[in-house]
């Protein structure tokens, strides 16, 4: 009869089943944010005519769509660079702009994931560069914050403009918001002791009221950009949707797409389009009308995707040059 293996064999036996499973559930994590968005568009393309997709997809102007959604990209990294910077020197220090820029940029890769892990890795760059860890997770957090503080205020703004069935559900939605980013700001200029007692609250009392409201003001140019450029596409297509209604739906759908629910909102935020922009496309019905607007959600979609990882690889490039050169 032989003998049971030592405690520390069995551990590490198990420990050997373990990784691969552990392995295994990690990839299973990271795939199934875009098996939810497929599975999403699947039943979108189920509920349409997908002749009338295809058509619009080969009639479209991929030209002038991928000329502005290259130029949208751009524009928009080079205005999110810049309110980050004036955050980060808010609350401890930031990197030159140039180094921001491409910091910024490589994480369009991981973006494509989801925004939160392109978020990660910029807190990863921002460590590297020489905050710490603490430091450095304090400051994402303080971005984090004014992004939604920003994000918040574009919202209620175009709620005011918004038809009467949509203000009157979301203004007191948007009230609340408001309220609660009241109280916050009131936390941040009192700055209780138990809060710096935090390491990662640091940087955000750093900043205190006034490195808030100088990164919620340097945001707000990034988010009204990114409400009239989205609004914008639609004029590219040949879909008339007006100003006013683009501004009060495109600040609702960011907040979609910023769930962590799918990459970048894939599905989620192509059935709202679908829902609110149909009226102004072009066919003799309703499927066909969303059918035209599930094909410009697609195709602007993929652009995005292809001209991000583009740009991602060039600034992490650019960010690898800078390091050898450094060292």
């Amino acid at each position: 009869m032989s003998s049971p293996p030592p405690p520390h064999a069995t551990g590490a036996a198990d420990a050997a089943v373990a990784a691969p499973r552990g392995g295994a559930w990690r990839r299973l994590r990271a795939i199934l944010p875009w098996l939810l968005g497929l599975a999403i568009l699947v039943w979108l393309f189920r509920r349409v005519p997908v002749d009338a997709v295809v058509a619009a997809l080969a009639g479209g102007p991929w030209l002038g769509l991928t000329a502005y959604v290259a130029a949208e990209l751009a524009v928009l990294l080079v205005v999110d660079a810049w309110a980050t910077e004036v955050t980060l020197r808010a609350c401890g220090g930031s990197p030159p702009f140039r180094q921001v820029l491409a910091m910024r940029g490589a994480t369009y890769l991981l973006n494509l994931v989801h925004f939160a892990a392109g978020q990660g890795v910029f807190g990863w760059y921002l460590a590297k560069s020489g905050r710490g860890g603490w430091s450095a997770g304090g400051a994402l957090l303080l971005l984090f914050v004014t992004q939604g503080l920003a994000l918040v205020v574009v919202l209620a703004f175009g709620l005011l403009l918004a038809p009467a069935w949509l203000a009157s559900r979301g203004l007191p939605l948007a009230g609340l918001a408001l309220a609660g980013i009241a109280g916050y700001l009131v936390v941040v200029g009192t700055a209780p002791r138990w809060a710096g007692r935090v390491p990662l609250l640091r940087p955000l009392l750093a900043a205190g009221l006034p490195g808030h409201l100088m990164g919620v003001a340097a945001r707000l140019p990034h988010m009204v950009l990114l409400v009239l450029l989205n609004w914008g596409v639609y004029r590219v297509w040949g879909m008339p949707v007006p100003l006013r209604f683009g501004l009060a739906v495109w600040p609702l759908l960011m907040l979609v797409s910023a769930l962590p629910i799918t990459p970048a909102g894939l599905g989620t935020v192509q059935a709202l389009q679908m829902s609110l922009f149909a009226s102004w496309a072009p066919g003799g019905d309703l499927a066909t009308r969303q059918a035209a607007v599930l094909a410009l959600t697609v195709a602007q979609y993929a652009l995005a995707l292809l001209l991000q990882a583009a740009i991602g690889a060039w600034c992490l490039r650019t960010l690898r040059f800078d390091q050898l050169r450094t060292s």
